[in-house]
């Protein structure tokens, strides 16, 4: 193994763990969180997907979740019926229904986000200043790059050769 690709393992068991102790500190609230809605991790991350993405078939959050269109079905068919989500027309496949979050589901998101926003601010009030302000200097190159790798990645999945080779992949399923 080369001192590069060390590195990169070091720094992605440093970066691990250091998310995992961040996780820890928020982990009590969500759970509860999620334990009074009632709702499963599958669901929450299907809540989470459709606010951050937007609209989604159920075939692409079966793909997202990687759990059956069947499973998925009825993952979103609950999520339904709790008034989470909602189904609308797809505009481009009218054989097809876009599911979207309810006013209901994305206040639940955005509740979700300011108890673990807050839980995170508490564990990062526990750094020194410095170490703070280096932290958010460093997190601000990796949002940035990472965004760009993205973008970079979604324009590419948007070539005509590559959507070709998607399709294909996609009808053979």
């Amino acid at each position: 193994m080369d001192a590069a690709h060390a590195s990169d393992l070091e720094l992605s068991a440093l970066l691990k763990q250091a998310v995992g102790l961040f996780h820890q500190r928020a982990a009590g609230d969500t759970l509860a969180l999620m334990n009074d809605a009632g709702l499963t991790m599958p669901q929450m991350v299907t809540l989470f997907a459709l606010g951050k993405c937007g609209p989604h078939s159920v075939c692409d959050i079966a793909d997202r979740l990687r759990l059956s269109r069947a499973a998925t079905s009825h993952l979103v068919d609950r999520l339904f019926c709790d008034g989470l989500v909602e189904r609308e027309e797809n505009a481009g496949d009218r054989r097809q229904k876009l599911i979207t979050l309810s006013t209901r589901g994305r206040a639940l998101i955005e509740r979700f986000d300011r108890s673990r926003s807050a839980e995170i601010g508490v564990a990062l009030a526990s750094l020194s200043p410095a170490l703070r302000r280096m932290l958010h200097a460093v997190l601000e190159q990796v949002v940035i790059e990472l965004r760009a790798s993205d973008a970079a990645n979604v324009r590419r999945r948007h070539h005509p050769a590559v959507a070709t080779a998607e399709a294909t992949r996609m009808r053979r399923r």
